[in-house]
Formats: structure tokens, C-alpha cells, sequence
């Protein structure tokens, strides 16, 4: 059986005002925590393997500082990848979004969308 655990806290953001970027953010959780079956009902802490309560870490996902130099809707030159990988063809297109935290997602003149290393990606001024 599927169920929720939730813990009440807050996320601070750290934001860069000079780049215009944020940076890094963080999850502060409370003591504050229930647990919920997939109706949203209260239900009693589960025991697993003799722990009273499971625990895990509540690592939030950072800003990828290799993707801090795109923003939706940049126009960028995209140049092929090195593995042969799309696209194949040098051209030029608009970020419309990020993939895995890793790849930017860039859409051509003919609406095919690639996802693409930073690496590959130089913003059009």
C-alpha cells in the first residue's frame, strides 16, 4: 500500500540579484508530521524493519549552475553534439524548457523541441 507522509516546514530560496538567478534552496521541515493513506485520511506511523518511523532525506533539487545561463524563451544557437546524437545540424531556436535538470529543451523554426547539453547552446543578443 501507497501512502503519504507529510511533513509541514518551509523552503528557503537564495536568490542572486546581479545575475538574476536563483542559486541554491533549501527544505526546513518540522517536528510537525502525518501520515495520510491515498484518500488524505490520518493513519498511524507505519513501523519498518523495527524503526519507529521511516526516515528520508529531504535534499531538495538545486538549480544546475551549468543551466543558470538559459531562461525560457532565450533565442540560441544550437551547435551539433560531438556523439551523434540530434540535433545533427547546426540552428538556431528558443528555450522552452529543462529536462532531467540536466539537458535544455530547444524548440527549431519547424517545432521539433531538442534536448540539449549547455555545452552545445550560445544565447543569441
Amino acid at each position: 500500500m501507497i501512502i503519504n507522509k507529510v511533513i509541514i516546514g518551509f523552503v528557503t530560496q537564495r536568490f542572486d540579484t546581479e545575475s538574476g538567478r536563483f542559486i541554491d534552496q533549501s527544505f526546513t521541515g518540522s517536528d510537525d508530521r502525518t501520515w495520510e493513506n491515498n484518500l488524505g485520511d490520518s493513519i498511524d506511523s507505519p513501523e519498518v524493519a523495527g524503526e519507529e518511523e521511516p526516515y528520508m532525506n529531504m535534499e531538495m533539487v538545486q538549480p544546475n549552475p551549468k543551466l543558470a545561463d538559459f531562461q525560457l524563451g532565450d533565442r540560441v544557437f544550437v551547435t551539433p553534439s560531438n556523439d551523434g546524437s540530434d540535433p545533427q545540424n547546426e540552428f538556431q531556436g528558443v528555450v522552452c524548457g529543462f529536462k532531467g535538470g540536466s539537458y535544455v529543451q530547444v524548440r527549431d523554426q519547424e517545432d521539433n523541441v531538442f534536448d540539449c547539453d549547455p555545452s552545445q547552446l550560445q544565447v543569441v543578443k
